[in-house]
């Protein structure tokens, strides 16, 4: 573990915590299910949302046991549900607060990635992928359908005809694939995971985090944002000591 790392105990859930000067990590631990999605998971989940919603770093999602990642959403609880339990849109709140989370979020995808897995990692700003991950939803041939989510922002992603294409067969691809059709945000061998995401990290470590978090949920906005919101977050940014200290840095560089 590296030096200045914080292990913080999520009381007996299925994950845990590590913090450092790069970024907040939740560590999914269930290997013997393969990290499938338990009621439990989900609960510990938002918990590091809630305690990390003020903390000013990335938030990375992966696996503590390499060549995993988040194989779906454990089909005995699935299977367990209600009508009631299905409205009461559990993994779709939670996503959507993944989603909307301030900071930058990273899902690192070795292994499964599907079902639920699959719209975890759609919840977030980036993915990076192995090349022999595999990517799919495929809730269809379970007899339901991809609720949490990934109808939208599958779409968003890689287009209409390719997540209808995804959803509809319900079939899965590798890691080249997904990064191929821009699901992926980085696609890279297994051994370049950690490389790749400490290179993100450190791209992201050079931007003034209020800018990062405005320009984060300016995105976000539907309809004509640039009239007020862009120029709302652009007002609050310009005003900063942070950001008159770095553009004034720029100055003295072209003097």
């Amino acid at each position: 573990m590296p030096t200045g790392t914080q292990t913080l105990p999520e009381d007996s859930a299925p994950l845990f915590v590590r913090e450092d000067a790069a970024a907040v990590t939740v560590l999914f631990d269930r290997p013997g299910r393969r990290n499938a999605l338990s009621v439990e998971m989900s609960r510990a989940l938002g918990e590091v949302l809630d305690r990390y919603a003020t903390t000013p770093l990335p938030l990375v999602l992966r696996s503590a046991t390499p060549g995993m990642f988040v194989a779906g959403t454990d089909i005995a609880s699935l299977k367990a549900r209600t009508v009631h339990d299905s409205l009461g849109r559990v993994n779709s709140s939670l996503f959507q607060r993944l989603h909307d989370h301030p900071w930058p979020t990273v899902a690192v995808v070795d292994g499964a990635a599907l079902g639920g897995g699959c719209e975890l990692a759609l919840a977030c700003d980036f993915r990076i992928t192995s090349e022999d991950a595999q990517w799919g939803l495929p809730e269809v041939r379970l007899g339901i359908i991809p609720s949490a989510g990934a109808l939208t922002r599958l779409a968003e992603l890689v287009g209409s005809g390719a997540a209808t294409d995804l959803v509809l067969t319900g079939r899965r691809i590798r890691g080249t694939v997904a990064g191929a059709m821009g699901l992926a945000s980085r696609t890279v061998p297994a051994d370049g995971l950690d490389a790749t995401l400490d290179e993100l990290l450190a791209d992201l470590a050079k931007a003034a985090p209020l800018a990062q978090r405005l320009a984060k949920e300016a995105m976000r906005v539907d309809g004509d944002r640039h009239r007020l919101v862009d120029a709302a977050a652009q007002a609050l940014c310009i005003a900063t000591e942070d950001a008159q200290q770095r553009l004034q840095a720029v100055l003295d560089h072209t003097r």
